[in-house]
């Protein structure tokens, strides 16, 4: 069977390692404990607690840089989210258009009662 690989990971800033790290120094509470109840891996913490001592501990950084888009690349995504954006416009357009039939058509029979009833009292 194959592993599932997680592609995208969790980046972690500075301040919540160096919190995490004083949770673990503390007497009494172990290091695995602390990492359960972050919700991070232990060897993720014991890492980090080599990190600091070794003076290499720092916020959380992509991996790779991307590459710089192209303009058409730029321009593609712009062009399918303009014409998504469009749809759903004409999507809700039809949507109100029917709600304000039905209101009209509501509000002319409210008026046709009434003229009935006034009526119907003389």
């Amino acid at each position: 069977m194959g592993k599932t690989i997680k592609t995208k990971y969790d980046r972690y800033t500075l301040s919540f390692k160096l919190q995490a790290i004083k949770l673990a120094d503390h007497s009494g509470i172990t290091a695995i404990a602390v990492a359960e109840s972050l919700g991070i891996h232990p060897v993720m913490l014991y890492r980090w607690r080599m990190e600091k001592k070794n003076g290499t501990l720092r916020d959380g950084y992509p991996m790779k840089k991307k590459a710089p888009q192209t303009p058409q690349a730029k321009q593609q995504p712009n062009a399918k989210l303009k014409a998504e954006a469009e749809l759903l416009k004409a999507h809700k357009i039809k949507e109100l258009e029917k709600s304000l039939a039905a209101s009209q058509e509501e509000l002319d029979i409210l008026k046709k009662a009434r003229r009935f009833f006034s009526k119907a009292k003389r």
